[in-house]
């Protein structure tokens, strides 16, 4: 894991990499979503990796190295509820299995391949420190290293049957092919193709060769100056082939500064807005960079353990991706649209929404009841279903800004409905429980905090993944 932006370069449109990916994403839009049955009677068919998640409640974590910054109950008491060691460091593993917190590890890189030493270091880390639940293999892992991580990801999946085991690829943004490629010294490097390596294929590559329990990637978009990456297309790439290989998908998303580089402190609404966002998608796992400082700007915590002011966002925002990711866990993705407001102009990568967009008949217009033009005061739309074909819709409001809080960049939005539906089911963000909103006319009228979104049934209260379900 790293602290670069290959996002800066994201609106790269001369170049023939980057119309060679606008002319695949049209095809990456378009594809099927994959179909699950029935968890009861068909539990396996769904995979390793959708049963782990569906086993496991919604997973929040954070990249955790430095031993002197980590606590085990702060980390808990943040409503992180999964250790993500970066490297074997006795004191963080000491204090998780001592909490009794689940944990992941993170295997580093190693060119040489699987050697009997590293297994036996992985097997003795494994048995000393109960409480793992996951192994990540290779950070940001290239081509031309995929083969050697997937022989280390096949040999933990057979040596840990229960354990999730995947890795974690680069965004999408590099300015050169061979950031995905990679680079070797000596005979066995392998130039680049001709016809280039864009960024969809990397991904696909990625998702096959390494044969991943999920799809993971990281990208941090929150610029000092004020400008907020487009992280659309990365997205868009990690649901796609994650949709085509049947596996769910996670990210690793922005929680710290970085005054080298030129990254912000997220505001509240900022990092809401990365989080819900990805929700919306159908993500089902969220990482955080980083919990402690790294000495290059803030984060969660100092290095004298000191909780910064985003210990405390992170610590209720957590709480609330906890509650809504119950039933998240349990849906299946179908589309996501987005709906720019006030002359907004429709961002690289998205999908105007439409009434009917998503298989869905019930919205017939959405409106945002606030007519002054602002950057991303826009509205994005996640459609679901579960194993029964229920469906689902999680609407978000993406406006946010440097230093801004989320009351501070809230909208009001009206959603028009099908006269016929008479209530709208809620999943709580705040207790997890669901609630019957009245739908009154036909309108639905949601106050929707800055970068926040709801998820919603219409007709009833069912969510799937709670008691009452």
């Amino acid at each position: 894991m790293t602290a670069s932006d290959p996002c800066r370069n994201t609106m790269m449109s001369g170049t023939p990499l980057f119309r060679r990916f606008i002319t695949t994403l049209a095809l990456f839009m378009a594809a099927a979503p994959v179909q699950v049955h029935g968890s009861n009677d068909a539990d396996i068919a769904l995979g390793r990796g959708k049963r782990w998640v569906r086993n496991n409640p919604f997973t929040t974590t954070a990249l955790t190295l430095v031993p002197s910054v980590f606590d085990a109950n702060d980390y808990n008491s943040a409503n992180l509820n999964t250790v993500l060691a970066w490297k074997i460091k006795t004191k963080i593993l000491e204090g998780t299995a001592a909490k009794g917190l689940p944990w992941h590890l993170h295997i580093y890189p190693h060119k040489q391949g699987l050697t009997d030493k590293l297994k036996g270091s992985l097997t003795k880390i494994h048995k000393t420190y109960p409480g793992q639940t996951g192994w990540l293999v290779w950070d940001e892992v290239q081509y031309q290293d995929m083969e050697t991580a997937a022989t280390t990801i096949r040999w933990l999946k057979e040596q840990f049957p229960d354990t999730l085991v995947y890795s974690n690829a680069l965004p999408f943004g590099a300015p050169s092919p061979r950031k995905y490629w990679g680079w070797r010294s000596g005979p066995e490097d392998k130039p680049v193709p001709e016809e280039g390596y864009p960024y969809e294929q990397y991904m696909r590559d990625f998702a096959t060769i390494l044969d991943t329990d999920i799809v993971m990637f990281d990208a941090y978009p929150f610029h000092e100056n004020g400008n907020t990456s487009n992280l659309l297309p990365t997205m868009n790439a990690a649901r796609t082939v994650s949709l085509e290989q049947g596996v769910p998908y996670w990210a690793f998303v922005q929680s710290h500064s970085d005054t080298g580089r030129g990254y912000r402190t997220p505001s509240e609404s900022d990092i809401r807005m990365q989080v819900f966002m990805h929700l919306a998608y159908g993500f089902t796992g969220i990482a955080y960079f980083t919990y402690g400082d790294l000495g290059n700007g803030e984060s969660m915590v100092s290095e004298t353990q000191k909780r910064y002011p985003l210990y405390y966002t992170i610590t209720r925002l957590n709480q609330e991706v906890i509650h809504v990711g119950q039933a998240l866990r349990f849906l299946n993705n179908t589309d996501v649209r987005y709906l720019p407001a006030n002359g907004n102009p429709l961002p690289l990568g998205a999908t105007a929404w439409q009434p009917g967009a998503g298989g869905n008949q019930i919205i017939r217009a959405i409106t945002v009841e606030d007519t002054e033009r602002a950057d991303w005061k826009d509205l994005m739309i996640g459609f679901f279903t579960d194993d029964h074909q229920r469906q689902y819709v999680m609407v978000t409001n993406l406006w946010h800004d440097k230093g801004a809080s989320a009351i501070e960049r809230a909208l009001t939005v009206t959603l028009d409905l099908d006269p016929t539906i008479k209530v709208t089911g809620r999943l709580s963000r705040e207790t997890g429980h669901p609630e019957a909103l009245r739908v009154s006319g036909g309108k639905l009228q949601l106050t929707l905090p800055g970068g926040t979104g709801e998820l919603l049934r219409f007709g009833d209260t069912k969510f799937p993944g709670l008691e009452s379900d």
